[in-house]
């Protein structure tokens, strides 16, 4: 069933609600550190309940937003998601060059994944998304990234997770070079579709090679100067989705470019908005 879903970086800024937090693995990988550049109105324990107070039970956390990483705070987080009934379906990865042609670097990005995916385990999320980073494509680092991919790939299934990746970061802007990644690595990845990272004159083709293998799709829109949606591009985007027999969560990220998106509306107003969209063109099939 097509679903809503809603992502903490909805909420990350400083004017929605989690106060623009970073925060990183610090060396051993047993603790983060990092700040706030905002006051947060809300905190992290509480998003949960927050989205499901507007109709969602499906969301994704990025790592940056995690404050604490210790068994206790995970284990209350965890429970705040369960309480809520509401489902972490992905925790997002997009930091490390998985495909760098360092050796040494790409043996780091590995080790780092790895170590969210335990963390992901801990939080009972359902599953886990990273990408191959900021390097440029070549056969060596293709086929170099297509093989970490599979360790990684094997490594989350042990930890009961269900991987996938996404068209984000440079290495990625293409879908040909994403695909040849999962080829390479001969396993089931889901695929993220990023309606707004496939951008330019080759939007809609990009689209198109990723659709017929989304699990996801990141729901972004455009605006104009005044905030006003561009509804001729996102129905285009919606359609491609729903030609392609898509049938899983719409993670309602918000409206490029974003500060005029996020100064136009209010957030449930946003949440509603971008739900109507995916409703007007998925019908019954769309589990609002």
């Amino acid at each position: 069933m097509v679903r809503a879903g809603l992502s903490s970086f909805s909420l990350h800024l400083p004017d929605a609600f989690l106060g623009d937090p970073w925060f990183e693995l610090d060396e051993g990988g047993k603790s983060v550190s990092g700040s706030y550049k905002a006051t947060p109105k809300l905190d992290l324990l509480d998003f949960p309940a927050k989205v499901a107070a507007h109709g969602i039970n499906c969301v994704d956390l990025c790592i940056q937003h995690i404050p604490n990483i210790e068994p206790g705070y995970l284990a209350e987080l965890r429970s705040a998601f369960e309480s809520a009934n509401v489902e972490l379906y992905q925790l997002l990865v997009d930091i490390g060059e998985i495909a760098s042609s360092d050796a040494e670097e790409r043996a780091a990005s590995i080790a780092l994944t790895k170590r969210w995916m335990e963390i992901a385990a801990e939080l009972g999320s359902s599953g886990i998304r990273y990408v191959p980073g900021d390097s440029a494509p070549n056969p060596e680092n293709v086929r170099a990234c297509g093989e970490a991919f599979r360790e990684l790939y094997d490594y989350g299934v042990a930890c009961g997770l269900e991987p996938a990746t996404e068209n984000y970061k440079f290495f990625n802007n293409e879908a040909e070079d994403l695909l040849q990644v999962l080829d390479i690595a001969e396993r089931d990845y889901g695929v993220v579709a990023d309606f707004g990272n496939a951008n330019g004159p080759n939007k809609f083709d990009i689209l198109e090679k990723l659709m017929p293998r989304a699990t996801a799709v990141h729901h972004w829109v455009k605006v104009d100067e005044d905030g006003t949606l561009d509804l001729e591009d996102a129905k285009r985007c919606l359609n491609m989705a729903r030609d392609n027999n898509f049938d899983g969560p719409f993670m309602l990220l918000g409206g490029h470019p974003y500060n005029i998106y996020r100064g136009t509306r209010e957030f449930g107003q946003a949440v509603d908005e971008l739900r109507a969209e995916v409703q007007n063109i998925f019908g019954d099939a769309f589990e609002a």
